[in-house]
């Protein structure tokens, strides 16, 4: 089976490195369900100096990454590959539409996902004339996009079946659709039994799967009503 590739263009390699080669990232890779990949938008760079960015047109602080490099890289990741026609990129972005679980999936059953990590004051705007999409994780203003970059990236490769050892666990975590319902998380226990005068539920060590699982439906409502109403009104 060809594993999916998720490739990443960034400004700052080592703090996606470091990220990638740990934990179930690292052991998707190493069965070879997942490839990843980062790219220096520096090889891309305009000159022998590693300039990628410019002042803006019209004036203001900061600088603007170059249409032009943007798109070497996005060359350089393509043209290694054979033509797929399941291929997607994004660009991590604060005017981005929302990432959710939803997203996660949809991304999940790609071939190719490329993510083009945004930086300083922007990009260039023709730009997205080479993108699919923007993506934000947050209403929220980051330093770069390496950590969106990584949670996209993390979010995916943990729904690429084989990866989990368990997969029916992305079943029943929160914002999955359980019986049409976009849910929060049930509350879990675990041994001791009972712990500072706390027990656990005695519906759980009942052994009735039926009632248990009816009794965790009840509680990711209820949790989901206090937490997050807005949720449910989508529904």
């Amino acid at each position: 089976m060809t594993p999916m590739k998720i490739s990443i263009i960034t400004l700052f390699p080592s703090m996606i490195d470091s990220f990638i080669n740990e934990s179930i990232l690292k052991r998707a890779q190493e069965k070879k369900l997942v490839e990843i990949e980062v790219i220096n938008l520096r090889d891309s760079a305009i000159d022998d100096y590693g300039t990628v960015d410019d002042k803006p047109y019209g004036g203001g602080v900061g600088m603007v990454i170059r249409v032009d490099v943007i798109k070497k890289a996005i060359n350089f990741v393509t043209s290694r590959q054979s033509p797929v026609a399941n291929r997607k990129i994004i660009l991590t972005s604060a005017r981005g539409k929302t990432y959710k679980q939803s997203v996660a999936k949809e991304y999940s059953k790609l071939d190719h996902l490329i993510i083009i990590a945004g930086h300083y004051e922007g990009i260039d705007e023709r730009v997205m004339e080479y993108v699919d999409e923007e993506i934000s994780v947050g209403d929220y203003v980051l330093t770069g996009g390496e950590l969106p970059a990584c949670i996209i990236a993390d979010s995916v490769t943990r729904l690429v079946s084989g990866v989990l050892k368990h997969p029916e666990a992305t079943e029943l975590e929160s914002f999955s659709l359980i019986e049409g319902q976009q849910l929060l998380e049930c509350p879990q226990y675990t041994r001791p039994e009972e712990f500072k005068g706390k027990k656990v539920p005695e519906i759980l060590l009942s052994g009735n799967h039926k009632n248990i699982s009816d009794w965790r439906k009840a509680q990711a409502i209820d949790i989901t009503k206090k937490r997050r109403p807005d949720l449910l009104k989508k529904n």
